[in-house]
């Protein structure tokens, strides 16, 4: 049976600030790189055969920790 899961991206400079972030893109801060970390090992018990992610640096920072 196919299985989605959606994975939010880690916490961002401006996340941290309470700033919107919309189309802007703020990287990852120290915090965010450690929540993809522990998103991951999660993540990896359900193997999945693809990730799928927006061009954003945030975005695409968390899944390639995934």
């Amino acid at each position: 049976m196919p299985r989605l899961l959606l994975v939010r991206h880690g916490q961002s400079e401006w996340n941290a600030d309470g700033r919107w972030q919309g189309q802007a893109d703020p990287p990852l801060d120290d915090v965010g790189r450690a929540q993809a970390v522990a998103a991951a090992a999660l993540l990896a018990t359900f193997r999945p055969d693809l990730i799928v992610t927006s061009d954003l640096q945030r975005a695409a920072a968390t899944a390639a920790a995934l």
